[in-house]
């Protein structure tokens, strides 16, 4: 409902909508978001001081009375919607100016890399189209409706992240944004606690596909197992793609899938480079340099290649765009100091990342002295914690690490399985509850022309232990 005024205009405009009265201006649309421990409609006096053009109200809010009764007081009072969910009418105006952009959609979901994904695409088409992608990790139902709602008009493409703690998130953001084509970078026990089994949390990922477009594309990771069974089982009624290593091709290939894969892969302390192929068009080859090592790129500019051949750009410059790729703080950021190389792998952590980011120093490791990690506890693994946990013990032997630093509750198992096998016994260096108790030990530890591995979630702060690292041999 609006007010009388204005109620019969359907020609009303509102040049953007907020859901902070922190930053509200004037003539916006001001939707009061409510969650377990706020109600933003205790700040509608906040949006209407500060001259908001609409108030979105939940017909249940007891402020309902008080702001109507200014349509008959304030004759520059704000215009007024009634709604039965705030959350659910916010998403409906997402949702109803997508439907209006011209511009395709790309969604970027999966339980590890979608940052990393969402950005190298960006990258990779940004010189070709214009182009926008979603800000910081705006990936979920106020961040994804906060995107799309400040998209341009003109713009001719979207990178979109989809994430999600819970279930029915990604088919909720599917819907909002209507991809065009849409990457699942993998399926991952993280978020395990909150989303119980790998066949939930499988389901939650590729329920993506539920608000796609029917003639959209789904890239989809040939080197996870689950992704691939899922294809086989339940044969998605839309094209899909694989991209993986190149080992896994000929298998993927059989029945006529296209396929995307790296040849040749080299990491060393100057950044990472391979050859990108696809059977699509077997006679040609794309040459990629990223001026960051790290394997977790890998898949990422495999993915932006396939989202560059599927929007029909120029390939060639799309490989080389790749190049201009900066990482982001604590994602396999390479700092050197002297002859010691630090890598910062500390934003965040998981089974899957954990592997990726000692894959990648022990291909950088050849001819140091030594190999160190410093690996801190991964969270939100639920029942399959401890699991994970040993199989990174495991992990740690195959990347040939020569002394590691273990930090958390839950590397407690580690420390543990370490004590018991005396093949651990010159390679453990110590356990600690937190961080900032490890830092003396690490910095005596380490020396020459050392290698350092520093991994764990934010919840752990070892970026602590890579700041005392650098500032030590600055």
């Amino acid at each position: 409902m609006q007010t009388e005024k204005n109620a019969a205009d359907s020609e009303r405009y509102y040049p953007s909508i907020s859901t902070d009265t922190r930053t509200v201006k004037a003539e916006e649309i001001f939707v009061p978001l409510r969650g377990d421990y706020f109600d933003g409609h205790h700040f509608l006096h906040e949006a209407y001081e500060r001259g908001a053009g609409m108030l979105v109200i939940a017909n249940d809010a007891p402020e309902k009375e008080e702001f109507l009764k200014l349509l008959d007081t304030d004759e520059d009072a704000p215009d007024i919607l009634m709604v039965e969910d705030t959350w659910k009418a916010y998403q409906d105006i997402a949702s109803g100016y997508r439907n209006v952009l011209e511009a395709s959609v790309i969604s970027v979901t999966g339980s590890v890399g979608k940052t990393t994904t969402r950005r190298m695409i960006y990258c990779m088409i940004e010189s070709q189209v214009r182009a926008e992608q979603s800000q910081r990790n705006y990936n979920n139902q106020v961040g994804l409706p906060r995107t799309i709602l400040s998209t341009n008009p003109k713009t001719q493409a979207l990178v979109a992240e989809l994430g999600m703690d819970r279930k029915g998130e990604i088919r909720t953001l599917s819907h909002i944004a209507r991809p065009d084509i849409s990457i699942i970078t993998g399926v991952g026990i993280s978020h395990a606690q909150y989303l119980g089994s790998t066949r939930d949390i499988l389901d939650e990922k590729t329920s993506v596909i539920d608000g796609m477009k029917s003639n959209g594309l789904l890239l989809i990771n040939g080197d996870d197992a689950l992704l691939e069974s899922w294809v086989f089982r339940d044969e998605p009624d839309i094209s899909y793609w694989y991209v993986c290593s190149e080992k896994n091709v000929g298998r993927l290939e059989r029945d006529g899938s296209p396929v995307f894969w790296a040849e040749h892969v080299r990491i060393d302390s100057e950044g990472l480079s391979f050859i990108g192929r696809s059977n699509l068009t077997p006679d040609e080859r794309w040459p990629i340099f990223l001026p960051h090592p790290g394997l977790h790129l890998v898949p990422a500019a495999l993915f932006g290649l396939a989202v560059v051949y599927a929007m029909g750009l120029n390939m060639q410059e799309a490989a080389a765009s790749a190049s201009k790729f900066v990482t982001t703080e604590h994602r396999q950021e390479l700092f050197k100091r002297g002859l010691v190389d630090i890598i910062d792998d500390t934003y965040n952590s998981s089974p899957e990342s954990l592997q990726s980011a000692l894959q990648t120093a022990h291909m950088m490791a050849g001819g140091r002295r030594r190999l160190i990690a410093v690996i801190g506890g991964m969270r939100e693994l639920g029942r399959y914690s401890k699991e994970a946990h040993l199989d990174a013990t495991n992990e740690l032997l195959c990347a040939d690490v020569d002394r590691v630093f273990l930090v958390g509750e839950e590397t407690k198992v580690m420390r543990d399985a370490m004590f018991s096998d005396p093949i651990f016994s010159s390679m453990f260096a110590g356990w600690y509850e937190t961080g900032e108790e490890a830092i003396n030990d690490v910095l005596e530890e380490v020396g020459g022309d050392d290698l350092v591995l520093v991994k764990a979630s934010r919840f752990y702060e070892l970026d602590h232990v890579v700041a005392a690292l650098i500032n030590r041999n600055a």
